[in-house]
């Protein structure tokens, strides 16, 4: 029996998803590519799955650049495996701090068996493909736009590395969950590692526009690239590097007692000639909120935000 029309396994480079063929060797993960426009830097790309008359959890696509010719923006994600004589029917949806953007067009596909097995030795054999275990969203809480200080003061190499403290002279957090203003002196009072790695370690007072107070403390990786940790000594800095931290709140407030039971994630950069911060701040949620913490629950699905 010869192998059917289209069939494929997992290939060295990713297959265009508009070129899904309608049948894939079962058992095989698939890598898929998509291309989408206009870019934009909070674009997320996730696939709705639906097979056996039922929903199936969503595979989150990651971000891998842009197209040079086109300027599009480039998205991967990995198919999980079919199990023989399985249809998976599949729908991209484009969405941006957690709203769809666009849903395009759907593909289907049947895994199926290869006529001949492959023979699999002890010496040939290889480890399942690793999958995610445990569904979480990301929902999108406001944009975080920061003003240091300048000049940083920097205490000198130490023996755990170069002490620099940026102090922050004003700043502000809008979006759809959090508006506030940065009160008081904060700083982010970090080290850069010899490899150039910095390590923030930030403590911010933020006031909302209810009058409440919220503490918080981020911690995380600020990138200066190779070479970083010397130049660094010079005062002498990538242009805009990249900033990711994990933020937590502590408040009083009534009004925001669902903050203190989060942990957040930020990601964005730091535009070095006139020390402008700017990230993305989002709330990381793994399944159903617990009755008693005060967070919004939801009657269908148990995740709130984009589901990866």
């Amino acid at each position: 029996m010869s192998t059917p029309s289209g069939l494929r396994g997992r290939a060295q480079e990713p297959l265009a998803f508009d070129a899904l063929p309608g049948q894939v060797s079962a058992g095989v993960p698939l890598e898929v590519c998509f291309a989408v426009s206009p870019a934009h830097p909070s674009n997320q790309l996730t696939l709705e799955r639906f097979s056996g008359g039922r929903d199936r959890p969503a595979v989150r696509a990651w971000a891998d650049g842009r197209d040079p010719a086109s300027g599009a923006q480039r998205f991967r994600a990995q198919l999980p495996p079919l199990a023989a004589d399985e249809t998976v029917e599949y729908t991209p949806v484009l969405t941006r701090a957690g709203l769809r953007i666009a849903v395009l067009a759907s593909r289907k596909t049947r895994g199926v068996r290869p006529a001949t097995p492959p023979v699999v030795t002890e010496r040939t054999a290889q480890p399942p493909a690793a999958v995610p275990r445990y569904e979480w969203a990301s929902e999108f809480l406001g944009a975080f736009t920061v003003q240091l200080a300048k000049p940083p003061e920097s205490f000198g190499p130490a023996p755990d590395g170069l002490h620099i403290t940026f102090y922050i002279a004003s700043g502000e957090i809008h979006g759809p969950k959090i508006n506030a203003k940065i009160r008081g002196e904060g700083g982010d009072w970090m080290i850069v590692r010899r490899d150039g790695v910095g390590v923030a370690d930030v403590r911010i007072t933020y006031e909302t526009d209810d009058g409440a107070l919220l503490l918080s403390r981020y911690y995380g990786i600020f990138d200066l690239g190779p070479g970083g940790y010397e130049r660094a000594l010079r005062n002498d800095y990538e242009p805009v590097p990249p900033l990711v931290l994990a933020p937590q709140f502590v408040t009083s407030h009534p009004n925001w007692l669902w903050l203190n039971r989060l942990q957040c994630l930020a990601v964005g950069r730091v535009t070095m000639a006139d020390l402008l911060v700017r990230f993305d701040l989002y709330a990381i949620r793994a399944g159903q909120p617990l009755p008693s913490s005060g967070l919004p629950r939801v009657d269908g699905a148990a995740l709130v935000g984009d589901v990866h």
